[in-house]
């Protein structure tokens, strides 16, 4: 138990969100570069184990997920532009890097042996087999078990999925709708709500610019009091990327068509294997 509350302590010191655009770019090169050390020795290993093959596998992940995790949230909340780039951008090169890893053949293989060797998985406790069999579970809902033709066509679709992803969270993040209410019309709203706010003059009434930003959209919809105000900010909000919806479109066809690559009716099928329900008719 020691042991552990050192290591989350340790962790915690860590956690350093004043990173650079060049910071991001180091971080993710070296978590990249040690992935696929971990991964080589991994699929080098003449008789693949526990201890050799599936332990570095999770210690990876482990050690590297504080670092990824900072890198890649930055874009939701620097205020430096060129730090919320390098951070969309991070996330983008750790998931491709993360779709090659789950698309490595001779990962799998030792994974596989691990996972089909009798004797060694009789060895290990309720915990680390688990593991073991939400591992290979893992690389086969990635396509391993499929034709090499298959699999490379599954892999361009993971990658285009990514791809859109990024750019619709990106949109998001850089698109902030704003509209202008009276007075009158923000009743309710705390006084220092509006000190220092934007004002407009709109056909020779003032009217306040609210913004679809957390700190205006928040408060608004929280304490206005009258529901057409509320109404037409909440319009604002969920109308502020049109350009968003092309990229759905996309991943919802590309969905399907990688649900149904890996023998799947439908993307639903697909993700309630791994939850409680197990099917969409549960």
């Amino acid at each position: 138990m020691a042991s552990r509350l050192q290591q989350l302590a340790k962790s915690a010191a860590a956690l350093n969100f004043q990173r650079t655009p060049i910071d991001i770019a180091a971080t993710v090169r070296n978590i990249i570069s040690s992935g696929r050390e971990v991964q080589d020795q991994v699929a080098s290993q003449k008789t693949p184990t526990f201890a050799n093959t599936i332990a570095p596998l999770a210690r990876f992940e482990n050690v590297t997920s504080v670092d990824t995790s900072i890198v890649t949230f930055l874009q939701n909340v620097s205020t430096d532009k060129e730090v919320r780039d390098a951070s969309s951008n991070s996330e983008q090169h750790l998931q491709a890097f993360h779709i090659e890893s789950m698309m490595r053949e001779d990962v799998y293989r030792s994974v596989r042996s691990v996972f089909s060797n009798t004797a060694e998985m009789d060895k290990l406790d309720a915990e680390d087999r688990l593991l073991v069999e939400k591992m290979e579970l893992q690389y086969r809902r990635n396509g391993l078990a499929l034709s090499v033709e298959q699999r490379a066509k599954l892999g361009q679709i993971r990658k285009r999925l990514s791809e859109l992803g990024i750019a619709f969270s990106r949109n998001i993040n850089e698109r902030d709708g704003r509209i202008v209410f009276t007075r009158e019309e923000l009743d309710g709203l705390p006084e220092d709500f509006f000190d220092g706010r934007e004002v407009e003059i709109e056909n020779g009434v003032e009217k306040y610019v609210v913004t679809t930003k957390y700190p205006d959209l928040v408060p608004a919809m929280q304490y206005s009091k009258r529901e057409g105000t509320r109404r037409r900010l909440l319009e604002v909000e969920e109308t502020r990327c049109p350009q968003n919806i092309p990229l759905l479109e996309e991943a919802i066809k590309l969905r399907l068509q990688a649900a149904q690559l890996l023998g799947y009716s439908t993307h639903a099928e697909f993700v309630l294997e791994e939850n409680m329900a197990k099917t969409p008719t549960a």
